[in-house]
């Protein structure tokens, strides 16, 4: 298997355009169904600020028959760290729509969020009633060109069972217990108790400028 960690790395050393500039990356992270893009959609029309999904740049990559067993997973994430990367390099705010299961993809996100002068914020969503979250995923579709309009029920248990602990602080949302409205306020909440913090380093400062964990 090839060694895709360089082309990671390119981009925790890239300079930012303004040092003064503190953006924020929101990083909306779940299995298929639990709500992650309603919620990334819905924060992206209120901050005015774009959303990077993994699904959409798989979409577009896949008339060129370019994925494979091997560079699926490296190339979706190396296809959302790019934009991700030159958005916060730029100084503007940047929110992703990602899978996020595995521990270092998040730790990846974040690296290089760092190491553009920007703050981080991780929020999980789950939805914690089975029948709804399965009929949810059963009666989707995405409109995403070159992509699958919804993924089988399968799909979403193991993707469940492959999800690693998110252990730093972190928003958790249930959107079986949250309507949309409310998810998308809850995080904006967070967002301003970020963007305050930028004047001064706080208790959440000392966190790594997440939003309230478990």
């Amino acid at each position: 298997m090839s060694d895709y960690g360089p082309a990671f790395e390119r981009y925790e050393h890239l300079t930012p355009a303004d040092p003064h500039a503190s953006p924020l990356a929101i990083l909306i992270a779940g299995v298929p169904g639990a709500g992650k893009t309603t919620l990334a959609e819905g924060l992206a029309r209120h901050l005015r600020a774009p959303v990077f999904s993994m699904d959409w740049q798989l979409g577009a990559l896949t008339p060129f028959r370019l994925l494979t067993d091997e560079n699926l997973e490296p190339l979706a994430e190396l296809a959302v760290i790019a934009p991700l990367a030159r958005q916060l390099q730029l100084g503007l705010d940047v929110i992703l729509d990602v899978t996020g299961h595995q521990a270092t993809a998040r730790h990846q996100y974040r690296r290089v969020a760092e190491s553009l002068g920007a703050r981080l914020l991780g929020v999980e969503c789950v939805c914690s009633n089975t029948l709804a979250h399965r009929a949810r995923v059963a009666g989707r579709d995405r409109g995403i060109p070159g992509w699958h309009p919804t993924v089988p029920w399968g799909h979403v248990l193991r993707m469940k069972g492959l999800w690693e602990p998110w252990m730093e602080p972190h928003l958790v949302l249930d959107s079986a217990k949250q309507d949309a409205e409310a998810m998308v306020a809850a995080v904006l909440g967070e967002v301003a108790a970020c963007r305050g913090a930028r004047g001064g380093r706080g208790a959440r400062d000392a966190r790594d400028g997440y939003g309230g964990g478990r």
